[in-house]
């Protein structure tokens, strides 16, 4: 696979922060910029080097996209470290692992401390938690990844903690700017919600709260999406699972193919291929695509899970992202009952 020339730049520099000593560092793209491509090529070098690699994430899903990308861009194959899955006494070079599994001692001791030279933290913001801690302090000498989109957390922990340098940045109006990912174009649904009774948690809105807020407008935002997404290919956030149910079934009412997926949705995996494959033109979850998730014709999205954490609309709206040749002439973003005070946060997002 040809690297992009931001790509190829982001590779050498993360083997020169390595090689002048900075062994734990921090990679920086846009969500649909291919930093999976970045780190499976990486991860390609490493191999030829002779070391072991393991790619730690917190998700099923983005082991597995981890693991399929590194085959089609390298041929190389992974073991598999989780759950009742090992790697150990089997041949593969890289593995993919799950925090929840590597980092129980039992599990962890297993490993000689040198058993990996090299590890690469996917959605690196979580890298700062005490899971992922307790695997880097077991592997304290190995080389270091962490590859992200959104470096700066919502709860304002700074990952400097964790890596000793930032060894590339992309940034999202260079990648549109140099036509890598399309121009953006927001809108906001013309309804006031009240917000006064709407409480608050760790920062943020409380999802049943806002659901019960945005409950009596949704037939109103359903209506307005028929009128600027009839032809495109839609993703909504929503705050509860039985509110994106319910929205569902309202957008199909307005002649949408909607589909809603969630964490307990036993056909999960065939729904996301339907919305992928053209069967569905809308799918609708609640906070569960936030990361991982790759549909590159995406072209719009709707978040109606209000927020007060600039970091979460990039991650939402981040979906609609992807390459430009796969997409129409901008993308779409819409946004209802976000508070008057994030206004300048959508925009700059």
């Amino acid at each position: 696979m040809q690297m992009r020339p931001y790509q190829q730049a982001a590779r050498t520099a993360v083997h020169r922060e390595w090689d002048e000593g900075r062994n734990r560092t921090l990679l920086v793209l846009p969500t649909g910029c291919g930093k999976t491509i970045v780190f499976a090529k990486i991860t390609e070098d490493e191999v030829r080097s002779g070391n072991r690699v393991l790619i730690l994430a917190h998700r099923g899903e983005l082991l597995q996209q981890a693991a399929d990308k590194l085959e089609r861009t390298s041929g190389l194959k992974c073991a598999v470290e989780k759950a009742e899955q090992t790697c150990l006494g089997q041949w593969y070079r890289v593995t993919v692992g799950s925090v929840q599994t590597l980092m129980r001692q039992k599990r962890l001791a297993q490993f000689p401390a040198d058993y990996f030279q090299t590890i690469i933290i996917d959605e690196a913001h979580h890298a700062i938690s005490d899971s992922y801690q307790v695997i880097l302090n077991h592997f304290a000498n190995a080389h270091v990844l962490g590859v992200t989109a959104t470096p700066d957390r919502g709860d304002k922990q700074n990952l400097g903690k964790v890596f000793d340098s930032l060894a590339y940045e992309y940034t999202l109006p260079q990648a549109i700017h140099e036509g890598y990912l399309t121009p953006i174009r927001a809108l906001t649904v013309p309804i006031q919600i009240d917000f006064t009774q709407v409480g608050t948690t760790a920062g943020d809105y409380k999802p049943g709260e806002i659901a019960t807020a945005l409950d009596p407008y949704l037939e109103q935002i359903a209506a307005e999406m028929a009128k600027h997404c009839a032809d495109r290919k839609t993703v909504v956030f929503l705050p509860l699972v039985k509110t994106s149910q319910k929205f569902r079934d309202l957008l199909c009412q307005h002649g949408f193919r909607a589909a809603e997926v969630n964490g307990e949705s036993d056909d999960r995996e065939q729904i996301l291929q339907d919305f992928a494959d053209g069967k569905y033109n809308v799918l609708c979850n609640s906070m569960l695509l936030t990361e991982g998730w790759d549909c590159p014709d995406v072209d719009c999205v709707v978040v109606l899970r209000s927020t007060k954490c600039v970091l979460c609309i990039v991650r939402w709206s981040g979906v609609a992202h992807g390459w430009q040749r796969a997409k129409t002439t901008y993308s779409c973003w819409i946004f209802c009952g976000i508070p008057r005070s994030m206004n300048s946060a959508v925009r700059r997002a």
